[in-house]
């Protein structure tokens, strides 16, 4: 029985073997039928496994992942150049996703839609401030001063005791981003604003039990499966019903406001009757609303825990940064974007954080709409495109002794930041993330505040092994540190 079981398993081994030579794809492992090399990924840290493969294929290498044939790519100069090509502009289609987005909102929108989507939330970002002067800009900036303000006054009132740094900072930043998104910010104990907070924090890991899904489809008959995207689906529906009620009460004020909400009703009503009409419906507005507020807290929070995470590790470089916020900052004032561009290290502290531990460790996944040829190699069209940011990240081509924290590798001899090509936080070419200017903005003057007011530090007793698992993170949504509490010492 057994040896019949391994004949039928090496003929199709092999004849997907002869399969992939005969149309001239890239090189890469072996799998089984159905899920293909699934067996082999850590389920836990797949870009670790794929990274692995890359060292052992190359820059480029193909991959069967349950019903998904994928190409992977880990060489930057490739990575730029592929995804800055019209054929690999869409994302992948993947079916518990369009079940639970009904390919609304954003993120995982194609074609027309999305780009009609981009172009308008470019816009509006504009509108907002983010831009690099003016007026509106300089409000911007003071809207997050205020949330920095709030924050440190909060981190005082701790008295040092150990705080959950998941928990807080999803307030304190989501408060800013429900301002510009909705108009509005809701008090703490408002009961809309606890589910909200408790369903950005519980849908990472409902997503990442659901994950396998994108690639199985048929484990959906699984309770476990099937239980995680009914329960995702409803929370959709009851964050939209939050939102349908909001847009009922702007009513007539939205001329008020140039918050995402406000601007979104005011393009329906402007559109109304023409043939793009469908692009501004109340339907796409509650999903553009959910997909930018959960991008924003998403990145931000995550990025900052592990900014504060890597402080409290490396108390020298914490201790030199403290030195030159100091001499800006002498009076217990916020610190600000203009003042913050004087202070490099500051910068490479961030972008050294996000290239340890980037959002999306395994990229975004793209979809090839047409087939193309890279390297040489034929990718077939509806191909899965994986851009593996953490092996660019952790590449010793590009990065000595990568593993290490060290800012000022981002750093020339002067003291000025240098681009590395290597680098990708927020992905590239035609479908980079819209927001990584305001990111950057959030990061830094959270970021350069904190780290001048407070020494940061972990709670006492932690063993070596507690802060290795801290620090090997979680998977979900986005790559997040494991539960932890941060101590946050007033210095000034």
């Amino acid at each position: 029985m057994f040896w019949i079981i391994g004949v039928i398993l090496f003929g199709a081994l092999y004849a997907g073997y002869l399969w992939r030579s005969n149309r001239n794809l890239p090189p890469g492992p072996w799998g089984v039928p159905i899920l293909g090399y699934l067996p082999w990924l850590d389920p836990e840290r797949p870009y670790k496994t794929l990274t692995t493969l890359a060292n052992k294929y190359g820059p480029i290498y193909s991959i069967q992942m349950g019903k998904h044939f994928a190409v992977v790519m880990s060489e930057p100069t490739l990575v730029r150049m592929a995804l800055a090509r019209n054929e690999l502009a869409d994302r992948t289609n993947f079916e518990v996703i369009n079940e639970i987005m009904q390919e609304h909102g954003l993120i995982f929108t194609r074609g027309p839609l999305w780009k009609e989507q981009r172009k308008f939330v470019c816009n509006w970002l504009k509108v907002i401030g983010v831009s690099k002067f003016g007026e509106k800009k300089n409000n911007l900036q003071l809207l997050i001063a205020d949330a920095v303000s709030t924050t440190i006054s909060k981190l005082r009132e701790s008295n040092t005791c150990p705080i959950d740094t998941g928990t807080f900072f999803l307030v304190q930043i989501g408060d800013f981003i429900n301002l510009i998104v909705l108009g509005k910010a809701w008090p703490e104990d408002d009961p809309n604003w606890i589910y909200l907070r408790n369903l950005a924090e519980d849908g990472s890991k409902k997503f990442a039990i659901a994950t396998p899904l994108s690639v199985l489809p048929m484990l959906k008959i699984i309770p476990k499966y099937k239980n995680t995207v009914f329960e995702v689906i409803e929370g959709v529906k009851n964050t939209h019903c939050i939102y349908k009620t909001l847009m009922e009460k702007r009513g007539n004020e939205i001329n008020e406001g140039d918050d995402l909400m406000a601007m979104f009703m005011k393009e329906m009503i402007k559109r109304t009757n023409n043939k793009d009409s469908h692009f501004f419906t109340e339907k796409q507005c509650c999903f553009l609303l959910s997909d930018l507020f959960g991008a924003g807290v998403e990145t931000s929070v995550n990025t900052l825990r592990w900014f504060l995470l890597y402080m409290a590790l490396n108390k020298d470089i914490q201790n030199d940064l403290q030195k030159l916020l100091d001499s800006l900052c002498t009076n217990g004032g916020i610190i600000d974007l203009e003042q913050i561009e004087s202070i490099p290290l500051l910068k490479a502290c961030v972008s050294e954080t996000m290239r340890l531990r980037p959002v999306a460790p395994s990229g975004i996944p793209r979809s090839v709409n047409n087939e193309i040829t890279l390297e040489g190699y034929r990718i077939p069209k509806g191909t899965m495109v994986l851009p593996l940011q953490w092996a660019m990240h952790h590449d010793e081509k590009y990065w000595t002794d990568p593993l290490t924290f060290q800012p000022k590798r981002f750093l020339d001899d002067e003291g000025n930041m240098i681009n590395n090509k290597a680098f990708m936080p927020f992905q590239a070419g035609k479908r980079a993330c819209v927001g990584d200017t305001l990111s950057y903005w959030i990061l830094y003057l959270f970021g350069a505040n904190i780290i001048h007011n407070f020494n940061v530090s972990m709670e006492d007793g932690l063993s070596e092994k507690e802060i290795n698992t801290i620090m090997d993170g979680e998977f979900g949504i986005t790559l997040s540190p494991a539960t932890h509490n941060i101590v946050f010492k007033s210095r000034i």
